[in-house]
């Protein structure tokens, strides 16, 4: 009994270490967001000169994510967070020594910042998660853990907006650069002793044989489907991430308005991720996928509305937010064997940041020729719908027939005997 209260303890521990992790995975992107404008005018640049930074590191977290999947199977998703927390920290720290070179800020932030990001977040606590929960619970457990990064846009960003005119941005990114790269790398170091090994849930599935990630998706239909509509994820997040703000500033939006609709949009988030979860243990994960692009599309097409206000935007936006993100996994993992799933859940990735990189760049490129950012806007909204169809038309039956070859024999129990 003693033994079986202890398991439940670790298990806690580790998924409110998760959730603090994706809180503090926000400010590496949040302080980027803020202060792009003052960054680009730091370093003589207009909008779509700099922008190259951002899509450099939203190219950058995409072709890091199967790494850090490979690297979350081999050595452990914590371990693996710990590694990115002090990448990021020293990259942040780094530019605010030295921020004379745009070259060295684009290589430090936009590469070595982007390996950070992308092991502290969605990768490696996916595969966290997949590691301690049987198969039913996974959906809840995950969408709990990524719910940090809710947290992170109800707390956070409001305090990013509230301290941009009051500290530079090379002060925020040397305080931050510190905490990434000492206290919470640490800390995470030291909480890997008690996550889990893959060992049992590998001896309880059907052995798969050495092939690549690559070599087993490149031939199932799933997948494509799965990466087509993570392109529109990637896209649209990847304009919340840098040009949202911009964007409400040249209309005119009083800073109290912003923060009160990023706090709105980060509430909506934490409400999204718990509902998906919960909502795929009854119903059609397709379908259920399928509704939140469509939210998203519809989110997007109120942009184009201003006189109705920035708060719809922000609610219907953040209810859409971390669902699609949550179902994905959900595809990802039930399918896939245990040997390569960190690996394909990286590659789908990989195709969300290319989503996230050219949206980088039409945004900029939108505002640079028109001083608006109307054309992307609906371009997304349009890219946002078709996401919506493939996952409802392509995705039917595949979350009830997971790849046999990959079907677990037996869910075993999570080994969370402490590491030495």
């Amino acid at each position: 009994m003693d033994g079986h209260k202890s398991s439940r303890t670790i298990i806690s521990l580790l998924i409110a270490i998760g959730f603090a992790v994706m809180f503090a995975s926000t400010a590496i992107k949040g302080i980027y967001q803020v202060y792009f404008v003052q960054l680009a005018e730091h370093y003589g640049r207009g909008r779509a000169q700099f922008a190259w930074s951002g899509g450099l590191f939203m190219l950058a977290t995409g072709f890091m994510s199967p790494l850090v999947g490979a690297l979350s199977d081999r050595v452990g998703p914590l371990r693996t967070s710990a590694i990115g927390a002090f990448g990021a920290g020293a990259a942040l720290l780094s530019v605010a020594v030295w921020h004379q070179s745009i070259v060295f800020f684009s290589l430090a932030f936009g590469v070595v910042g982007a390996f950070g990001l992308a092991a502290m977040t969605f990768v490696p606590m996916g595969i966290l998660v997949d590691r301690l929960f049987e198969e039913k619970k996974k959906g809840l457990a995950y969408a709990v853990v990524t719910n940090g990064t809710a947290i992170g846009f109800i707390v956070l960003s409001p305090m990013w907006i509230w301290l941009q005119p009051q500290a530079s941005w090379i002060t925020v990114f040397a305080a931050v650069g510190v905490v990434l790269a000492l206290p919470i790398a640490i800390t995470l170091w030291l909480a890997s002793r008690w996550e889990p090994s893959s060992a049992a849930a590998v001896s309880a599935e059907v052995p798969t044989k050495h092939a690549s990630a690559w070599s087993v998706v490149r031939h199932d239909a799933v997948f494509y489907v799965l990466a087509a509509g993570f392109f529109g994820c990637g896209a649209t997040m990847a304009f919340i991430d840098v040009h949202l703000l911009p964007h409400w500033q040249d209309q005119g939006v009083p800073r109290f308005e912003m923060a009160f609709a990023m706090s709105a949009l980060g509430v909506l988030e934490l409400l999204s991720g718990i509902a998906s979860g919960m909502l795929a243990m009854r119903f059609n994960k397709h379908r259920l996928l399928a509704l939140f692009y469509a939210m998203r599309s519809l989110a997007m097409l109120l942009l184009l509305a201003p006189w109705l206000g920035i708060v719809p935007f922000a609610i219907l936006f953040g209810a859409s937010y971390l669902g699609t993100v949550v179902l994905t996994s959900m595809f990802c993992f039930e399918r896939y064997g245990s040997q390569i799933k960190g690996k394909v859940f990286g590659l789908l990735f990989l195709v969300h940041q290319l989503g996230a990189f050219l949206t980088v760049q039409l945004g900029a490129w939108s505002f640079e020729s028109n001083r608006s950012y109307l054309h992307a806007i609906m371009a997304l909204t349009l890219l946002t719908l078709i996401s919506a169809t493939c996952s409802w038309f392509g995705l039917r039956g595949s979350d009830r027939f997971p790849r046999s070859s990959d079907r677990p024999i037996r869910q075993a129990r999570p080994n969370l005997d402490v590491k030495g």
